[in-house]
């Protein structure tokens, strides 16, 4: 076995692909992460197949309550923090700020937000969800929570009790690998000196 991911399998003519196969478009696979250990090419190739099902199952459920993903992002935000400024929505969902506005306007004509001028700060608009936008949340989240009461509730516990203490150090992995490299003291003295142009 190498380190890239198996080729996308196909059926032959007339017959029946399995149930992921045949619903779900192919997802992005590991393919070019060849060279390196082939169980994490493995182990990498099944955690995107899963991302990727989540996704489209995210999609599916936001598709029957007619909202956009960005809009039910910050249904949640907005869900967990209670009223923000609209410029702390637009950080924590990593939005420019006439993004977030768009999607609020659509939002409140729909009457799933409010917005009021903040009398502490008049340059600072408050958002908060609506009685009809917390009911709206809570309907997804039921839908989220069928979705593991399917999924990760019919794993055995100790599987379960594995994940749990393994997921926690790859996330930690990934926060290192997207950081912005540390500046070393040689990289400092090169920009210091004027040489480093």
């Amino acid at each position: 076995m190498t380190g890239c991911a198996a080729p996308h399998q196909s059926a032959p003519h007339g017959a029946v692909l399995p149930v992921h196969a045949a619903v779900l478009p192919e997802a992005p696979s590991a393919e070019g992460v060849c060279g390196g250990d082939p169980l994490s090419a493995l182990v990498f190739h099944e955690h995107m197949g899963i991302v990727h099902r989540q996704r489209l199952l995210l999609h599916r459920v936001f598709a029957k309550q007619r909202l956009h993903p960005a809009q039910a992002m910050c249904m949640r935000v907005l869900a967990r923090r209670g009223e923000v400024t609209q410029r702390d929505l637009a950080e924590s969902m990593m939005l420019t700020r006439p993004s977030i506005t768009r999607i609020l306007q659509r939002m409140e004509r729909a009457g799933l937000v409010a917005r009021r001028t903040d009398a502490a700060d008049q340059r600072q608009t408050l958002v908060a969800l609506t009685a009809a936008g917390l009911e709206l949340q809570h309907r997804l989240d039921a839908a989220l929570a069928e979705y593991v009461a399917a999924t990760l509730d019919r794993m055995p516990e100790h599987d379960r009790k594995e994940l749990a203490r393994i997921l926690p150090i790859w996330r930690e992995l990934a926060d290192e690998a997207l950081a912005p490299p540390v500046p070393t003291a040689a990289a400092a003295n090169h920009g210091q000196d004027g040489t480093g142009r």
